[in-house]
């Protein structure tokens, strides 16, 4: 038996990997982004608000297979598996306990290795887009250069993340752009990715509005800096990943493949820093980075035999750390008071309640796409999220959810116990029913300004242009006596929060043109100087409007 395992200690491995990960998924409540994803499956289409349509894809697929949280995840897991296959071949294969070492020790490979996110997609096609430039080097084609264009596309379809490793990999062999095949490759992967360019261009490019300005802090402050070089130390390894980095940055490369990878890692991780003089990075952002950690860290300690028992002597603490945290985030395993955000625990038990109070009344969240988008799934009722100033847009602001909900019945999930919410209201009173139900839902989301203009036209006032995409079935309603007379609204921010929302005077009866204009005063308690500023539009809940355009500056003397 023992001799069977060792002469097969391969198969053993990736079946292994895989049915962890397949226990796991069956066993895991989704996380908010994942229920947030299926919602994406609902809608299939060549691009979201906030990501490419990969995801919505596979989720689509798996989803039609087994209609639960494994069919949400069912191929991330093939793909997951298959990403440390096509790794494991990119590295020295006379050493394989070694690199089944490294393998386990970047835990998050592990533990997040089934969660159906954008990342997964991405890894897998960063390290088949390494394999296939290997292949390119060494016999320099057109059919390798097809299959890296296509390689190129898919990554990019994952996450637009991807364009930095293609960045990358061209900076480090600068001999690629006399290369005629790499321009194949390059008009390959544009081909196959223009139906996401125009997808972007007829939504007046969401996505980078989103990426580039949005999500950017009002100040910088020093935290987002050690937070972030904190988080890729653990996010490399809870126990070695420390070592891990530092291994790969010793490693000197000596082939056009390792120049590669080593350009990507240390290229991603310095774009990456730069970006916390923007607002904060989220640790997977760096993600790409890891198939050159793992190709080169275990390179470099093939070579430095005396380094390897680090690595053995850290995988008995790591596994503990593993296993905890897959026992912790399983569904039946009881939740821990003092962690405060939980998104793996009674999801179905605050649905089912909420379930119980709706009925079968579709539910409308206030600033949660989270709560949204969970549960819709765990319900299997449609549910809206209603974005207002005090949050941020999403797919949300897109879909065609809002538009079934016009004039209905809704139960509307306002939490009444928060102070936050009680203060907005202050001192006009709660106005809203104890039992959440309220008749003619209206919102309108779906219209969006852009290409947004101001000027001062004296003091006190601004006049404010812009373009405006209605939705056609929204036009007839917005002459309706119940809708007409909504207002449009101009939201002042400071220091990233709300500071005062002004009654712009007018209202959606005027939004019949593709363009727009108006001239607004500015109240007398508004001090001079410059802020950020949105376009909203009313909805039937006070003191809440609906975003309605992005951030713009504006000037008031």
């Amino acid at each position: 038996m023992q001799n069977a395992l060792l002469r097969n200690h391969r198969l053993v491995f990736y079946v292994g990997w895989a049915l962890l990960s397949f226990i796991q998924a069956a066993n895991t409540e989704l996380f908010d982004d994942e229920a947030y994803y299926w919602v994406y499956s609902r809608f299939i289409d060549w691009g979201y608000f906030d990501h490419p349509p990969m995801i919505a894809a596979m989720i689509k697929a798996g989803y039609a297979i087994f209609q639960n949280e494994v069919g949400v995840r069912l191929f991330v897991l093939i793909l997951n598996t298959a990403t440390v296959f096509v790794v494991h071949q990119l590295t020295c294969k006379k050493d394989d306990l070694l690199f089944y070492a490294v393998a386990t020790s970047v835990a998050v490979a592990q533990v997040g290795g089934f969660i159906a996110v954008p990342d997964t997609p991405l890894l897998f096609f960063v390290v088949l887009f390494f394999w296939l430039y290997q292949r390119f080097l060494q016999n320099n084609n057109i059919s390798n250069a097809i299959l890296l264009g296509i390689c190129m596309a898919c990554m990019l379809y994952s996450k637009y993340h991807g364009v930095l490793v293609i960045f990358f990999v061209l900076l480090s062999n600068l001999k690629l752009f006399v290369n005629i095949n790499t321009y194949v490759a390059a008009l390959v992967c544009l081909v196959l990715f223009a139906p996401h360019l125009y997808w972007q261009y007829q939504h007046n490019f969401p996505s980078i509005q989103f990426h580039l300005f949005e999500r950017n802090a009002a100040n910088y402050r020093f935290a987002f800096t050690i937070e972030y070089l904190v988080a890729q130390i653990a996010f490399a390894g809870p126990v070695i990943g420390w070592f891990l980095l530092w291994a790969t940055f010793r490693y000197r490369p000596y082939s056009y493949l390792e120049r590669a990878m080593q350009f990507t890692l240390a290229g991603t991780y310095i774009v990456f820093l730069l970006s916390t003089y923007k607002g904060r990075v989220e640790a997977n952002w760096t993600v790409a980075a890891f198939i050159p950690l793992m190709v080169l860290s275990h390179r470099y300690l093939v070579k430095n035999y005396r380094l390897q028992k680090w690595i053995y002597r850290s995988i008995p603490i790591t596994l503990l750390v593993i296993i905890a945290v897959r026992l912790y985030i399983m569904s039946w395993f009881p939740p821990i008071p003092w962690i405060k955000r939980n998104e793996f625990h009674g999801n179905r038990t605050w649905t089912t309640e909420m379930h119980r109070k709706a009925g079968n009344l579709p539910v409308v969240f206030i600033d949660t796409y989270q709560k949204a988008s969970k549960y819709w799934f765990y319900s299997g009722m449609p549910a809206f999220s209603l974005n207002s100033p005090y949050y941020r847009r999403n797919n949300f602001n897109m879909w065609p959810v809002e538009d079934s909900l016009m004039g209905k019945t809704v139960y509307m999930d306002v939490p009444d116990n928060n102070d936050y919410f009680r203060r907005l209201f202050n001192p006009h009173g709660w106005p809203f029913p104890q039992d959440g139900i309220h008749q003619n839902f209206y919102s309108f989301s779906r219209v969006l300004f852009t290409e947004i203009k101001c000027t001062a036209v004296k003091k006190g006032a601004v006049k404010v242009n812009s373009k405006v995409s209605v939705p056609g079935n929204y036009m007839p309603l917005f002459q309706q006596p119940a809708y007409c007379q909504t207002p449009v609204w101009l939201v002042l921010y400071e220091d990233g929060d709300v500071k005062t929302l002004i009654n712009s005077g007018a209202t959606v009866q005027k939004l019949t043109g593709v363009s727009f204009e108006l001239t607004i005063r500015i109240p007398r308690d508004v001090v001079a100087g410059t802020y950020s500023a949105r376009l909203c539009i009313g909805s039937m809940l006070p003191g809440f409007p609906s975003i309605n355009s992005t951030e713009f500056e504006l000037c008031v003397e």
